[in-house]
């Protein structure tokens, strides 16, 4: 029955619309057609269709997308003809139209709907766009283009705390805003750190959900490329140049399915041994040819020092058994 009545209240709205349209068309009406009378036509639907949401029930907020875009019509005219907004202001309450009932069905259930976030935050963003888009730099819009993609897939993570899966997709997002937004600033420091901040949520998964040892293979790679590309920078002179930094990067990966191979007896990854083995072999070639270099062989000797106090304060066998 509901929807019956709802298919007759569309069909009187278009015959009136449609009488209205030939009475302008033959001249009838033509001077009450004005502005003021199209905001406040406009404001009146917005107002009818807003009493028909009552009565359909909040979780219908469907029924809150003619109430907002009616209004938001309304208000356009009125910012048009009030002379004091350029063209791009005018369009924006289109864009906080649609968001409205997106975050309206955010706020009634929420675990839910937070896919709806996402579409109100960019509808949000692009109101923003029209509105400052001729007073801010490309890179801060792009950023914030960014970041409300990543929030919806925090809130998920916040909301729900199963979903682990979310923070990569928010991570991602937060760390492509960091490189629009930081890259003129921090050219050089820039790469490495964007890739912990992607790494991090994939080491979270790992130590948070045991039985996602996938998610150690991305960490490990990609914080291992972040130490390679701060390492790599003009800053650091010679030692950039040598094959110390990409050494150091594969002895990164080495350890990475080192650690895999070490839960074979919980997880299926006893192949992670070959890639361990190689990745060890590549990184001690490097690490002996940049040795050559004076800043090698400090290294070397740096971490040399470092494992002989690793094994001077582990704890001995013979402590445990006594």
């Amino acid at each position: 029955m509901k929807s019956r009545y709802d298919n007759i209240f569309w069909g009187i709205l278009l015959i009136l619309a449609a009488g209205l349209t030939w009475a302008q068309q033959q001249g009838w009406v033509g001077q009450f057609f004005t502005p003021q009378f199209w905001m406040l036509a406009f404001a009146g639907l917005s107002v009818v269709f807003f009493i028909r949401y009552l009565f359909a029930g909040l979780r219908f907020w469907g029924w809150l997308f003619p109430v907002s875009l009616f209004a938001a019509l309304a208000g356009m005219i009125w910012l048009a003809t009030s002379h004091n907004y350029h063209d791009a202001v005018i369009a924006a309450p289109f864009f906080g139209a649609i968001a409205i009932p997106f975050l309206v069905a955010f706020s009634i259930d929420f675990r839910k709907n937070w896919w709806a976030l996402i579409q109100a935050l960019t509808s949000l963003l692009f109101g923003g766009m029209v509105i400052f888009g001729d007073r801010l730099p490309g890179q801060v819009i792009g950023a914030g283009f960014m970041f409300a993609i990543a929030i919806p897939f925090l809130t998920v993570y916040f909301v729900n705390r199963k979903y682990a899966w979310a923070l990569i997709p928010g991570f991602i997002m937060v760390a492509v805003g960091e490189i629009t937004l930081l890259g003129s600033f921090l050219n050089q420091w820039a790469g490495g750190f964007v890739l912990f901040i992607i790494s991090a949520p994939f080491f979270y998964v790992y130590f948070k959900q045991a039985n996602c040892w996938w998610a150690l293979i991305p960490a490990g790679i990609l914080a291992s490329i972040g130490v390679n590309a701060l390492l790599t920078v003009p800053l650091l002179g010679s030692f950039a140049q040598s094959t110390l930094p990409v050494g150091i990067m594969f002895l990164g990966w080495a350890a990475t399915f080192a650690w895999l191979w070490r839960q074979r007896e919980k997880s299926p990854t006893a192949w992670a041994r070959i890639l361990a083995t190689v990745c060890g072999i590549l990184a001690f070639i490097l690490l002996v040819v940049g040795s050559l270099t004076t800043y090698g062989f400090t290294l070397a000797l740096i971490v040399g020092g470092l494992i002989l106090i690793y094994f001077g304060l582990r704890p001995r066998k013979e402590a445990f058994t006594k």
